[in-house]
């Protein structure tokens, strides 16, 4: 009685999801699909996270984890933050695309490379100098 109950109640609730992405506007239901995979993605990276650290301290020790895990942090805070490259980049340049300014996109996809160059120049620079001083 259970089981059907239970088949019954999966069948209802795929057909309500089955409804909410098919019906509507064309951009509405992909937006909606895309909504949702990004749900499922957002819940895999929270599982891979939580099993990549006891992997990661059964793999090296407790003390190699740290440091592995400031540098990750510190990385994180740059993709996270990105300085505005990454939209400012994709405004002006779908505004150029809309325009058909060509040769502007290609401008701001160029010089969108050579500041992330730059910035990452003076950090790897900033790097290989501290680094003769510590342990």
């Amino acid at each position: 009685m259970d089981f059907i109950l239970f088949k019954a109640a999966s069948n209802k609730t795929k057909q309500i999801l089955t409804d909410f992405l098919t019906k509507g506007h064309e951009r509405s239901i992909k937006a909606k699909k895309n909504i949702l995979a990004s749900f499922i993605i957002k819940g895999l990276s929270i599982v891979i996270s939580l099993i990549l650290v006891p992997l990661t301290i059964n793999y090296i020790n407790p003390t190699q984890y740290g440091i592995w895990l400031t540098l990750s942090s510190i990385v994180a805070w740059f993709s996270f933050f990105d300085i505005g490259l990454t939209q400012g980049l994709r405004n002006k340049f779908a505004e150029a695309k809309a325009n058909g300014e060509d040769n502007l996109a290609q401008i701001l996809v160029s010089t969108t490379y050579a500041i992330l160059a730059i910035i990452f120049s003076v950090v790897w620079i900033s790097f290989i100098s501290i680094n003769n001083f510590l342990d």
